[in-house]
């Protein structure tokens, strides 16, 4: 993990080749002091790291993300204005990689489109 104590799950649902996860975020974590005080936006980068850990948790099993073919961020993840982000994740399994397509949502809005490669460790 990431970010210790960063998010908690509320629910999930697991599919075949999918899982769709509710997350809650830490508003309160100390990542939100210097990202950035008093206008606490999620980063980029811990949004995608959260997809990877949703891969992790779908295999059991690690991964390092080999490439990211996407990520468009259609909107600012602040966890004072709504602390839940739900995570829709597509598993496509070629050769020793995993291709994997998600949707970062917010009370509907999709706020992160991305497609990353990912192998194992």
């Amino acid at each position: 993990m990431l970010l210790h104590q960063f998010t908690s799950l509320i629910s999930e649902q697991k599919e075949t080749n999918s899982l769709t996860s509710v997350l809650k975020i830490n508003a309160n974590h100390e990542i939100f002091e210097g990202h950035f005080p008093g206008q606490p936006v999620t980063p980029g980068v811990v949004l995608i790291q959260l997809f990877k850990e949703e891969a992790e948790r779908f295999y059991s099993k690690s991964f390092k993300i080999e490439q990211t073919n996407q990520a468009k961020f259609l909107a600012v993840v602040n966890p004072q204005e709504n602390n839940e982000i739900e995570l829709q994740s597509v598993f496509l399994e070629k050769e020793d990689q995993i291709q994997l397509t998600g949707k970062a949502l917010q009370k509907n809005n999709v706020v992160l489109k991305l497609k990353l490669i990912l192998k194992p460790l």
